[in-house]
């Protein structure tokens, strides 16, 4: 069975489950908190972005599908100026009055629909900043029909969505819903430690075998 593509990726899970009612739900409910599982788990180089960002007022608007800072700095004269992260409470010891100058620190702030950085002190001219960031691997639909994790890890996608959906419906024996859960948590951590082993060249990286996969990620969402 292909799960190459959205559509292979949603017959696959309709064929699993042996039900042909769930097209909503599949796309709407169970694909969708697989990846808002993954996006929330994983921190992996498929992930990685680096961009530019034109710091010339107190706050920018953070780039689209960000997740967390690896690093930030401004670039002035061939010289890298590290920002250091305050959270929005101490940021206000720097902010105070008029203030202005070159940006030492930012903080996230966050409401129902955006977040934004904001920096300080306030910009007194316009700088650039580079950005390193976990950026959301992009959201399967009708116009994105693949992405990284599907066409690198499909386990990821079907035994999420199959535990998820499992959750739904309820009346699953019980001892597939574990199955699912165990084969869930297995490819996730086989995609962090293929992940892991070719950011080392391909130098071994050995699994331990003495200690048992921790589910509560999984079960707690």
């Amino acid at each position: 069975m292909a799960l190459s593509t959205y559509a292979e990726l949603k017959t696959g899970i309709a064929n699993w489950l042996n039900r042909t009612d769930l097209t909503d739900e599949i796309s709407d409910d169970f694909i969708k908190l697989t990846e808002a599982d993954f996006n929330a788990k994983l921190r992996i180089r498929a992930m990685e972005q680096i961009d530019s960002i034109t710091i010339d007022s107190e706050t920018e608007t953070v780039p689209t599908g960000f997740i967390g800072v690896r690093s930030f700095y401004i670039l002035l004269s061939s010289n890298k100026y590290p920002l250091k992260y305050l959270t929005p409470h101490n940021m206000f010891d720097i902010r105070g009055g008029s203030r202005s100058g070159r940006p030492r620190a930012y903080t996230i702030e966050s409401d129902d629909e955006t977040e934004t950085f904001r920096f300080g002190p306030s910009p007194d001219t316009s700088y650039t900043g580079y950005l390193s960031y976990y950026k959301a691997i992009s959201a399967l639909s009708a116009s994105n029909t693949s992405n990284w994790m599907l066409a690198n890890h499909p386990a990821v996608y079907l035994y999420g969505s199959l535990f998820h959906a499992a959750n739904f419906l309820g009346g699953i024996d019980p001892q597939q819903v574990q199955n699912w859960l165990q084969m869930y948590a297995t490819s996730m951590e086989r995609c962090e430690q293929n992940d892991k082993q070719d950011s080392y060249g391909g130098a071994p990286v050995t699994q331990r075998t003495d200690v048992q996969t921790d589910l509560s990620f999984y079960r707690n969402r």
